[in-house]
Order: structure tokens, then sequence, then C-alpha cells
């Protein structure tokens, strides 16, 4: 028998053809992403700045800047004979917690920090004086100002007698004396007021004749006073009883150690003696002028 040919191959079916792949992303699309992307960001960025209160450039810096102590402005000061007024304004900066006076350097006041004057009631007439204000901060740091000034005098009745003072005497006249002795002399005369301050009665003692110790009354400039004294003036060798009355007026004033003191004086004094042990009565009258020792 004659083979059978096989059945010729039917042709394999063609594949499906494979969808065809998207096209890749172009360099145009690409920057519109991160443009996009950015613009995001930008936004939540914004957002964010309004939700924790707006613009960064209006919140306050933890580091802001303090003011620094200022020193006190238009320190003034107003002298008078007896007291300086002293005043101030508080300066452009950061405010004080006190004050602190000074007057020629050495502490004169701490004064709270609304005070804006201070009165100087320890002050001499026709004295020199410096005056320091300083301001005191929170940190103990100060700032100073300062201004000098000078009190002016004051009437010769308001000083102090006291010191000791050189005394010149003159004899304008006596009588009853048989020996009399010179005409002029010089003494020493120390005054001890009766007070712990101001003008007053004071006492006079002769540094070189200890009983001679006067009490000196005062009225306004003059000062008068008396003693008696036995054994100045003698009658046969024997001594007498003499009244000495002095009377001085102050003529000068001055700042001397920084107290307000009388430093010159005239005046008179006499010298009286009764009759007595048969010798007939005496006496004489003395000019007597006083410049304090410094």
């Amino acid at each position: 028998m004659d083979e059978i040919p096989p059945p010729p191959r039917e042709p394999a079916p063609p594949e499906p053809p494979k969808p065809a792949s998207p096209p890749g992303p172009s360099s145009k699309a690409t920057i519109v992403a991160i443009v996009a992307s950015v613009a995001v960001i930008a936004v939540i960025g914004f957002t964010l700045a309004l939700a924790n209160g707006g613009d960064n450039a209006a919140t306050p810096s933890s580091g802001a800047t303090v003011l620094p102590l200022a020193a006190p402005a238009g320190l003034a000061a107003f002298p008078s004979a007896f007291k300086v007024v002293v005043s101030w304004a508080p300066g452009e900066g950061q405010a004080a917690t006190r004050f602190v006076v000074s007057r020629n350097g050495a502490l004169a006041a701490t004064l709270s920090p609304n005070e804006r004057r201070w009165v100087d009631h320890g002050v001499t007439p026709e004295t020199h004086y410096v005056y320091a204000v300083a301001a005191v901060g929170t940190d103990g740091s100060t700032e100073s100002s300062r201004i000098a000034t000078t009190t002016s005098t004051a009437p010769v009745a308001t000083a102090r007698l006291v010191g000791t003072f050189n005394v010149h005497i003159h004899a304008t006249s006596h009588h009853g004396f048989s020996n009399f002795g010179p005409a002029n002399g010089n003494l020493g005369w120390r005054f001890n007021p009766l007070c712990s301050a101001g003008p007053c009665d004071t006492e006079l003692v002769d540094l070189h004749a200890k009983d001679f110790v006067v009490k000196m009354q005062r009225s306004g400039a003059t000062y008068h006073g008396t003693v008696t004294i036995h054994g100045r003036v003698k009658c046969g060798g024997t001594g007498v009883v003499s009244i000495f009355t002095v009377t001085i007026q102050l003529m000068d004033a001055g700042s001397v150690k920084r107290n307000w003191v009388g430093t010159g004086f005239e005046g008179t004094m006499t010298q009286v003696e009764a009759a007595q042990l048969g010798c007939v009565a005496s006496g004489a009258t003395y000019q007597v002028k006083g410049v304090i020792v410094p």
C-alpha cells in the first residue's frame, strides 16, 4: 500500500500583539512635576507659619536688648548758708533700684528710686562741696553724676564763739596805781561753748592765769561777763580783790575745720579795786582785740 502522507501542518497562529508600553516621561514633564512638588511644600510652609503666629520677623527674639543703666540727669545744687538742696531726674535707661548720695566722697544718704531731691542740713557757710548722686541697678552696677557748689556767707551773729584767740590789750585809762606797768600786752584766751552746737553762752579761760575764768552771756554777736579775782593787785604786799568785766563783739566769722565760728572780736575790759587795807580805790580800762588761732 502506498503510505498515506501526513496531513500538512497548520500554520501557527500569530502571537497576539503586546500592548505598547506608555511613552516615558519627557524632561519637560519631569520639571513640571518638581515645580508642583515645591509649590506644595511652599503652601504647607506658609500654612504652618500662619498657624505659628505669622511672619517670623515679627516674633520677638529671646535675646532682646536690655537698656543700660543711666546716670541721674539734670543734677543741680541750690546752696544757701546752712543747707544745700540737690535735685535730679532719672536718666533715659534702666530704672534704678535706689539712689546713693555722697558729699566730698563720703556717703551721705541712701534714697528710694522714687526720690528726686535731697536736702543737706550739715553744711557750713562759705564752704566748697562736691556732691555725687549714683543710680544703682538691679545687678549692683552704678552710674553717677557729680556737681560742685559753694555755700553762701552768714551773719556774724550766727557764728559759734569757740577756740583759742591771740588777744592784744591796750590800756586806755587807769587810776589809783602806784605802779601800773606797760600799757600794752598780749594774752591767750580760750572759749568753751556751754552748748553742743551753734552760738550760745561760752566760758572764757585765760591760758596764763588759770583763775581768770569768765562765763560770757551771749546776746546776738555780743558777749558779756564778770569775774572776781583775788591777789592780782597788792596793797602793801597783800593781795586785794579785783573785779574784771569783759564785753566783746564778734566782728568776723568764717569756716574753720568745716565749722562756722567767730574768727575775730573787739571790745573792752575794765578792772576795779575798791579802797581796802588802807589803799585807795584803783581801776583801769582796756581795749581788747582778738584773732582766732587756726
